[in-house]
């Protein structure tokens, strides 16, 4: 097994600043370049040693005092190295470390990669661009590629006439070659770590620079889609401001660009001054787009932006620490987007983010947030639910706990103490504590260095509720103890309780909530008559409390702990609710047992789906109302939606299809076209297929696009499914989305079992057809084939293969797969049983 000593540069010789002149071919997919690279040399040595892979090294010097040493080189591929020998010592002091090179423009979608778009004549284009995160700046240029050898970078880009080039810093130069050819120049930037530097060459445009405070901002977009800048740029605005006063920093950068990459592997990147998206991440016509996609652009661009201080100021010293930068960044972009739309209540939509984590935190197979990391698949493995959902759910419940000004004056003590430098987690927890006075790391502690979390049981004793905890386990009996900060209130009010390894006494005559405000990290068991009671008074909880109570009773039914008939009657308690949240996981726990009842039963299922949501479907109609807030337009097309597919309503089905052929009109409010999409996607046929991939291919907008091809995904035809599946394989559909498209195909309830038989019959095709780094997330929905004969081939596949740094995750698919395994077995004809007896 390898440690993290196996992946580590040595220290005798460290950079300070890189000098990169770098050359794109986007004709030949090849580049050259060179760097010269300042060092302090800390003792005596004959090699240096740096990161270097899928590079060949041309020429290699060192200089020291004005002599130049000629140096062989020698590159190791599995340990992504490359050592520079010299025949004399290099002495302690500075030196220059001078490498020339050349590379491919690979199309894996990391390191420097071409992407290609279609210009508005029809043409197709290349573009060269960077994805460095986590270990990939070596296949761009040697370096010392590790988080904490911070190093200052000038950069100088040769390119094409009519290309434009942009990088990390501003621009500040230009000189045209006797080759035709324009080299440009930009400033130093700040110090930080390489997995930041970017660069980026092609046929692009950029909207005219917004000064935000001092600061230029603009977006950078392939040609035609100008139009959809403005709300991101407006977004951006805003995020510079927020984010500057929330820390009471400087934005560090010298200007913005927010770039539009036609093939992304992940959603973006925070490269300082050069932020990298998906187009669907960053580009959006409000008037034809719905809520969560506008709420997707707002919350990807706070999230990139959080890490311009956060992340790219002060750093993780190691890639065992990448949970503290991208759980903070998820924490405080929520935190801007509520500040940005409050009518959007970002707090509480983020409530179904604290409960995707805990379903994989309540796993035999989860894992800590923070782990020992060696080698770059395990770094790039860490990008999952636990860094981000887990992650920014237990900060979120930490400043609830201390309070949000204590919270915010803790980091920034934090960031202003290590600026431009690197942390370990600790530090964050000395500076949350000193402003505090509260022993945070004694509490975070048991949250981040242990895997799972704890129920709280909540019983009665005299005029005492007694408070217990203990881990909660989708399969079986877990263990661990946690330090839990949970809020209470009661009918004298509100309170704050460290539950620890006894259980705690609060005084509560009358009624009590546990977990007040609906933020805690751990899920909560009432005996009967105080669950009845707060079932009694759910009208008076907010939302985000009442979210959590619905979200509890779900994790209690796929534990076994709660039947299925006992959940619908739970949700059927939901008449009056208004919230669409809420609604959301009442439905998404129909939806659980709408994948394992039996095909017989099922119509028993659809009709109390129907009942349920008909008389609100009613009331709200498939028209807005000029009045409509955001939230309750897109509680409209929730209920439409629930009510044409898991209700398979024959009248909404009807109008959906009235309304499919002018969904792209701006006459059809975005919310009722989605779910009429939906629902006739659903219902459709092979026809049906072929135009939706057809509207795909046609679509204006990246929302489309992607909207269109994963309703395709959608169509119950089996030969349908299997041509998509095809298309992935043959390069039909770019390689960035191959995994979601893979993923919506293998969780589809009719044509799943299909699926899989197509992906092991073509496993290596399967994987060649996604960029490495998204292999293991085309497992995202196999937990849904619980069909006995599929979950055990499932099982028996993975004994003998596996997927490249995806190995931890597919084992806890696994165990979501066998968690919906027992819910058919409880439920497949139970639930049927029970719904004919209502």
């Amino acid at each position: 097994m390898s440690s993290e000593a196996d992946y580590r540069l040595p220290r005798t010789v460290v950079p300070s600043h890189y000098d990169i002149a770098i050359e794109p071919d986007l004709s030949a997919a090849s580049f050259s370049g060179s760097v010269a690279i300042d060092v302090v040399v800390g003792e005596p040595v004959s090699d240096i040693v740096l990161n270097s892979i899928e590079l060949q090294i041309h020429e290699a010097t060192v200089t020291v005092r004005g002599e130049v040493f000629e140096a062989r080189t020698s590159l190791d591929d599995k340990t992504e190295r490359v050592s520079l020998s010299l025949d004399t010592p290099l002495p302690v002091g500075n030196a220059v470390v001078n490498i020339s090179f050349s590379g491919i423009l690979n199309d894996k979608l990391h390191g420097f990669y071409r992407s290609n778009y279609t210009a508005p004549d029809g043409s197709s284009k290349t573009i060269a661009t960077t994805q460095f995160e986590a270990t990939d700046a070596r296949r761009a240029f040697p370096c010392w590629d590790e988080p904490d050898l911070k190093a200052t970078y000038s950069i100088r880009i040769t390119v094409e006439e009519g290309l434009l080039a942009v990088s990390n810093a501003a621009e500040i130069g230009r000189e045209v070659l006797d080759s035709g050819k324009t080299e440009v120049s930009f400033a130093k930037t700040m110090k930080m770590s390489t997995y930041l530097v970017a660069f980026i060459v092609g046929e692009l445009e950029a909207t005219d620079a917004v000064d935000v405070d001092g600061t230029p901002l603009r977006i950078i977009v392939a040609p035609g889609s100008m139009h959809l800048t403005p709300f991101a740029l407006e977004m951006g605005a805003h995020c510079l401001r927020y984010f500057s006063d929330y820390y009471d920093i400087p934005y560090p950068g010298d200007k913005l660009d927010m770039v539009a990459i036609p093939d992304f592997a992940w959603g973006a990147m925070e490269n300082l001054g050069c932020i990298t998206y998906r187009e669907t991440a960053l580009l959006v016509d409000t008037n034809s787009a719905t809520t969560a996609e506008k709420e997707r652009v707002a919350h990807t661009i706070a999230h990139e932006i959080a890490h311009m201080w956060f992340g790219d100021y002060v750093t993780m010293r190691w890639w065992n620490g990448i949970w503290l930068n991208e759980a903070f960044a998820t924490f405080a972009q929520t935190k801007c987007v509520d500040a940005f739309d409050p009518a959007w209540q970002s707090w509480l939509s983020f409530s179904s983010s604290r409960a995707l984590s805990q379903e994989t935190d309540a796993l035999a197979s989860t894992r800590s947030i923070e782990m020992e990391v060696a080698s770059p698949e395990e770094a790039n493995a860490m990008f999952d639910v636990l860094t981000y959902q887990k992650g920014s759910s237990v900060l979120r419940m930490l400043e609830q706990y201390l309070g949000e000004d204590a919270f915010r004056a803790g980091v920034t003590r934090y960031l202003k103490a290590h600026a431009y430098g690197t942390t370990e987690t600790a530090d964050l927890w000395r500076a949350l504590a000193a402003e505090s006075g509260e022993p945070v790391g004694e509490i975070m502690d048991t949250w981040i260095f242990q895997g799972g979390y704890p129920r709280i049981s909540v019983t009665r004793e005299g005029d005492d509720v007694i408070l217990e905890q203990s881990p909660f386990r989708l399969i079986g009996e877990g263990d661990g103890k946690w330090k839990v900060p949970v809020l209470y209130r009661t009918g004298s009010g509100e309170g704050k309780v460290l539950v620890q390894d006894a259980p705690v006494a609060i005084p509560a005559a009358d009624s009590v909530l546990i977990n007040a405000g609906g933020e805690g990290f751990f899920r909560v068991s009432y005996e009967d008559d105080l669950r009845s009671d707060v079932l009694e008074r759910m009208a008076e909880l907010s939302a985000t409390e009442r979210y959590t109570f619905v979200s509890d009773a779900k994790a209690n039914m796929l534990k076994g702990e709660l039947s299925g008939s006992d959940y619908l009657l739970l949700v059927t308690s939901l008449s009056e609710e208004t919230d669409r949240d809420v609604w959301s996981v009442a439905i998404s726990g129909i939806g659980e047992l709408n994948r394992v009842i039996s095909s017989d039963d099922r119509p028993a299922l659809q009709s109390f789906v129907a009942g349920l949501v008909s008389g609100k479907v009613d009331d709200v109609g498939w028209s807005v109302d000029p009045g409509d807030t955001d939230r309750e337009r897109s509680m409209r097309g929730l209920l439409l939606k629930t009510l044409g597919t898991l209700g398979s309503d024959q009248e909404a089905i009807a109008t959906a299809r009235s309304l499919y052929t002018d969904l792209d009109s701006t006459e059809v409010d975005a919310e009722v076209a989605d779910a009429a999409l939906s629902i006739v996607a659903a219902h459709g046929d092979a026809a049906m297929f072929d135009d939706l991939i057809a509207r795909s291919h046609a679509a204006e907008t990246p929302q489309l696009t992607v909207k269109y091809l994963r309703a395709a995904t959608q169509v119950a035809d089996p030969d349908s499914a299997e041509r998509m599946f095809r298309m992935v394989l043959g390069g039909d559909i770019r390689s960035q989305d191959s995994f979601w498209v893979l993923a919506l195909l293998l969780g589809h309830r009719e044509n799943g079992p299909r699926v899989w038989n197509l992906m092991m019959e073509n496993w290596d095709a399967t994987l060649d057809s996604m960029p490495p780094q998204n292999g293991r997330r085309m497992l995202d929905l196999i937990h849904y084939r619980s069909e006995p004969d599929v979950a055990a081939s499932i099982e028996s596949w993975f004994a003998d293969h596996s997927i490249t740094g995806g190995e931890a995750y597919t084992k806890q698919q696994l165990e979501l797969m066998r968690v919906r395994v027992g819910l058919r077995e409880r439920e497949a004809t139970s639930i049927g049983d029970a719904l004919r007896s209502v």
